[in-house]
């Protein structure tokens, strides 16, 4: 029986992934647009998830572009609510035809029941919803739409050229065969463990081994007698003939599969347990006998350029809503990583600037000299590959916007650590601002919860009447011109205090040092 394949408008893949990357990492999305244009030009009949994209990116490419223009805000409040009617329209669909409720449909897919009230207001009302509203709403069914279809078909979308022999799965299996492997090898490498050869290893998981290496390595190196081969030897046969099968366009998505789904022990809280890591979120740091345990794998992904899709996919467990420990978890190894990434940047500065040559020495004599150079480091730190630099998407402040900028409760656990990383480097000041920002969106309940919050303000009694209902305000500056702008006098020494820790700027204050809002 032959296999069943759709036709669909992106020309491959690389393609589909170039889409999404360009929305989700990146966020250029007006280069998405135009190609997703091309997409509607060949199949006028985009899927739901794909056709609810390009409507919701294309009202926000236009707002972008009309940032300055004032006199359009009543077109892109129509536009907005257009693109949020179609959203809902098209995501709920399928349930709604069973005779289900809009809320009842929202509610069981995880779209909140405001949006359902904004596409009412929208279809029935005679005034349109707020722009600042409605632009929240499609921040929220872009995310939704991430995590609903982008992400559920990343996985499993592939190519087919016909006549050609499909060997995707063989690859993904090879290459599930040999992380399981590199794991393995990785804990048993451990020096608590005190194992030097394969025979020393507990029989469940030497068995998994010697099965992994014999399918992936065949002659390459004999395990009849185990007594005589060392996990190191195996090591360095892995690191010598993996390149080739980690060479394919989806090797990381294989990789990140196998790494970090559901069933894998590296984000396994058991195995945090079982290593007395447990505590972790108290002592804010992960035990260095726990990171160990993933050095050599961690390593070997640096090694192979597959270190930036690992700790992309990690920031991106961070901002789902999966168990809470688990996120935390994810948030303190995208720390952990980023440190050993800067201390290869460090040590291949420090031999570019002394002229040293390291082209025949080995690992330990490199750790050797590290330290030697570096004497505060301590040993038990992670430590990756000194030969190779870091990923240099990450060394590039366009790269790391998105990910500062996007609401994240465990971005205060690693944005120092990548801003850190930034060529050329930020300023002190300018980094100290960014965290403190990051720390204060990240924690609203904790932060805020003091602070009275006042309804938006848009005319002179607006702001007299904010003086009757709180006693966190002191105002008396009020005059209303002819053309009916408000003029706000700031009197000498006189602050509007919203409370907390914010206040009222003057005139004269620098918004490019801190454009969110002036702290006390």
């Amino acid at each position: 029986m032959s296999e069943y394949y759709n036709i669909v408008p992106w020309y491959n893949t690389e393609e589909w992934q170039s889409v999404y990357h360009n929305i989700f990492i990146t966020s250029n999305k007006e280069h998405a647009l135009n190609i997703l244009q091309i997409w509607k030009a060949r199949c006028p009949l985009l899927p739901s998830g794909v056709e609810s994209t390009f409507i919701l990116i294309q009202v926000q490419v236009q707002d972008e572009k009309n940032a300055v223009d004032v006199g359009c805000d009543q077109f892109l409040r129509l536009a907005y609510s257009a693109a949020i009617m179609r959203f809902v329209n098209h995501m709920l669909d399928a349930e709604t035809s069973k005779g289900t409720s809009l809320y009842h449909a929202a509610k069981s897919l995880g779209v909140p029941d405001w949006i359902i009230d904004l596409r009412h207001d929208t279809a029935h009302s005679n005034n349109l919803p707020s722009l600042e509203l409605l632009r929240e709403a499609s921040v929220i069914g872009l995310h939704w739409l991430r995590t609903n279809y982008w992400d559920k078909y990343k996985q499993c979308i592939g190519d087919y050229i016909a006549g050609q022999k499909d060997t995707s799965n063989s690859d993904e299996n090879q290459i599930a065969a040999l992380m399981h492997l590199c794991l393995s090898l990785s804990i048993c490498s451990h020096h608590n463990c005190n194992i030097n050869t394969l025979s020393q290893i507990p029989i469940d998981m030497r068995e998994s081994i010697v099965c992994d290496a014999a399918d992936l390595f065949g002659d390459l190196i004999d395990l009849s007698k185990l007594k005589t081969v060392s996990v190191m030897s195996l090591v360095n046969i892995m690191n010598a003939h993996s390149k080739k099968l980690l060479k394919g366009k989806d090797s990381a998505v294989y990789v990140n599969k196998v790494l970090l789904g559901e069933d894998s022990i590296f984000l396994s809280l058991d195995l945090l347990q079982y290593l007395g890591g447990n505590d972790f979120k108290h002592k804010n740091k992960l035990s260095a006998s726990y990171v160990q345990c993933f050095e050599l794998l961690l390593t070997f992904l640096h090694t192979n350029e597959l270190i930036l899709d690992f700790l992309v996919e990690l920031i991106h467990i961070t901002q789902s809503d999966c168990n809470e420990k688990k996120c935390y978890l994810a948030a303190f190894w995208v720390s952990e990583i980023l440190k050993a990434l800067k201390k290869s940047k460090e040590f291949i500065s420090r031999i570019k600037k002394n002229a040293t040559d390291i082209s025949s020495k080995k690992r330990k004599e490199l750790k050797s000299l590290y330290y030697h150079w570096f004497p505060n480091e301590h040993k038990n730190n992670l430590l990756f590959n000194l030969r190779k630099s870091p990923p240099l998407p990450l060394l590039n402040i366009n790269f790391v916007k998105p990910i500062i900028t996007a609401y994240n409760p465990y971005l205060t656990y690693f944005i120092t650590d990548l801003l850190n990383l930034i060529e050329p480097p930020l300023q002190k000041p300018i980094t100290e601002k960014i965290c403190k920002i990051a720390n204060l969106i990240s924690s609203p309940a904790s932060r805020f919860k003091s602070m009275t919050i006042p309804s938006k303000i848009y005319t002179v009694d607006d702001i007299k009447n904010q003086e009757n209902t709180s006693n966190s305000y002191e105002t008396s500056y009020i005059d209303l011109d002819q053309s009916s702008d408000v003029e706000v006098i700031n009197q000498e020494k006189q602050e509007l205090s919203i409370g907390g820790i914010w206040k009222l700027s003057s005139k004269e204050f620098d918004w490019s040092t801190c454009p969110v809002g002036n702290i006390i």
